[in-house]
């Protein structure tokens, strides 16, 4: 008749002890799923930090070559502009010496002529000018939302989750094995009555 009684704690033991290696495989399981999630997470972040840095190099390098295209618009504009000039002078040179050739006075429609002439020709020169310089300005345009871009992408870097606490779900298991080996002993009657 004593083996029976001594046999209700030995399994009351075997529970509790079975309930405590339960607990003790759910921590380290997911301790495991934490230290990997963590490992995850961190490789995200970096790969998500390089693409972003990445991107803001390629942005802010296409907004310096967007500026360079434009100040080397602005340079060719002037060339093309002195050189349209330079070729409307000769041209007014040549008209007066064909006109001189001709033993005629430079009065009445020779002059109107040679007018004409410098008119369309400065309004060649302009109107190179003023292609050279829209070109610039849809560069710098260009070079300037390139540059918003690359700010952007700058500032759009998310920082990894720094509230997130692996230990959390492991004193959470902890706390639920204690609770259920209270459960165990009190439904037994093994806890001291106060």
């Amino acid at each position: 008749m004593c083996a029976p009684i001594a046999a209700v704690p030995i399994a009351t033991m075997v529970t509790m002890g079975l309930s405590a290696a339960t607990t003790a495989v759910g921590v380290a399981q997911q301790a495991q799923q934490a230290q990997q999630a963590a490992a995850q997470q961190a490789s995200r972040a970096w790969q998500a930090a390089y693409q972003t840095a990445y991107q803001t190099a390629q942005a802010r390098n296409a907004a310096a070559v967007s500026e360079y295209n434009a100040q080397d618009a602005e340079r060719r504009g002037a060339v093309e502009e002195e050189r349209q000039r330079r070729k409307t002078s000769l041209l007014l040179g040549t008209l007066q010496a064909r006109f001189a050739a001709q033993g005629s006075d430079l009065l009445g429609s020779p002059l109107d002529l040679l007018g004409d002439a410098a008119a369309f020709g400065e309004q060649d020169a302009l109107a190179t000018r003023y292609q050279a310089v829209r070109e610039a300005w849809n560069q710098r345009i260009q070079a300037a939302n390139q540059t918003a871009q690359a700010d952007f992408l700058a500032n759009s870097v998310v920082p990894p989750l720094t509230n997130h606490d692996p230990g959390l779900g492991i004193a959470q298991s902890l706390l639920g094995g204690a609770t259920n080996l209270l459960g165990i002993a009190e439904r037994r009657n093994l806890l001291p009555k106060t």
